[in-house]
């Protein structure tokens, strides 16, 4: 993704991971991915160093920081790793627990955005946009938390929060998700078969729409510097910001 750069460069990181668990099957399974994206401008200039990470359950999983001379650190994990076993499987209408937060570590203070995305995908691995992502039901962060959701931008698929403070160096947010939970009206949705048996009875067959399919959830974090904050955010967002004297923003 490319976007035009008006004045001096503004520096901004991308890092994405994903979660992937099997639902009702035999075992759960994880993916984790790590992107990046800057722009550049064609002027010669100093920047500090930026560095933004993504934090599952107090634990980094991905990371990527920047400073004068380009990338200078990155990584990137598993969400979920372990935590679904053949044993375990996941069960529509429980709690799982995935506090997911973002840390500053890079040495300047930034603003952060994240970009959740929910979808399902069949056991071929193909995405399906004919069943609904709203029955992956995420808990997110709580009124007063600094976290704020874009309901303007957002859709039953796609959720973008902003951070609205400043996150000083070495800093983490509070948790922008506690928990997902699958919905238990999932097995409401079912699928009719209907056969003739050799005697010619009809038997009527119904399996979960559902069975079989995976749900994915990606977290996409990326930041921008507090200096020239509402230039930097309408360069990297494309979003109107307007900041108050403490630091916090808010769109306008």
């Amino acid at each position: 993704m490319k976007k035009r750069v008006l004045g001096k460069m503004k520096p901004v990181l991308l890092l994405a991971a994903s979660a992937v668990l099997l639902l009702m099957s035999t075992v759960g399974s994880t993916r984790a991915a790590l992107t990046y994206y800057s722009d550049y401008a064609a002027v010669q200039m100093s920047v500090s160093s930026i560095g933004v990470s993504l934090v599952e359950n107090e634990k980094v999983v991905s990371h990527r920081n920047y400073d004068n001379d380009g990338w200078s650190s990155d990584g990137t994990g598993q969400l979920l790793e372990g935590r679904f076993t053949d044993e375990e499987k996941v069960k529509p209408g429980k709690r799982y627990e995935e506090k997911l937060q973002v840390f500053n570590s890079g040495v300047i203070d930034t603003y952060v955005r994240v970009i959740l995305c929910r979808s399902w995908m069949d056991a071929e691995g193909n995405k399906d946009t004919t069943l609904t992502p709203a029955l992956i039901g995420l808990e997110l962060a709580s009124e007063g938390s600094g976290w704020m959701v874009d309901e303007s931008a957002s859709t039953p698929e796609r959720t973008i929060l902003y951070y609205t403070r400043p996150l000083a160096s070495g800093e983490s947010t509070p948790a922008f998700c506690d928990a997902v939970r699958i919905d238990p009206a999932i097995a409401a949705k079912v699928v009719r078969k209907d056969t003739v048996d050799a005697e010619g009875n009809k038997i009527i067959t119904t399996t979960c729409a559902y069975d079989g399919y995976r749900f994915c959830l990606d977290a996409e974090v990326d930041a921008v510097q507090t200096h020239s904050a509402v230039d930097a955010i309408k360069s990297a967002w494309g979003i109107d910001a307007a900041v108050a004297e403490d630091g916090s923003f808010s769109i306008r």
